[in-house]
């Protein structure tokens, strides 16, 4: 009886060990949809800074994101329409 509690502890272990390792390696691949901005595309934005020669950056919830699109000025809107690496892509909004 021992021996099956033994083996059936190691067998259980090793199970969720792979599955927390799965996990992780998931979470820090630099493709987990955490990381990338595509859950911001569609998203409109007002620029609190303008974009400067076609870039600047914007802070969308927690995070500072740099930004890639038309020379805007400051308190313009635009919408998020792509991620290019870890650049968002914005256009502007027609008012």
């Amino acid at each position: 009886m021992t021996w099956f509690v033994l083996f059936a502890s190691t067998v259980f272990g090793l199970y969720f060990w792979r599955r927390y390792v799965q996990r992780q390696r998931e979470l820090n691949s630099p493709l987990a949809s955490h990381r990338s901005g595509h859950s911001h595309i569609g998203q409109v934005v007002v620029l609190e800074q303008g974009l400067q020669n076609g870039s600047g950056r914007i802070r969308l919830g927690n995070r500072e994101w740099p930004i890639r699109g038309p020379n805007l000025p400051p308190g313009a809107k635009a919408r998020v329409t792509g991620v290019d690496g870890t650049v968002l892509l914005v256009d502007r909004v027609a008012a």
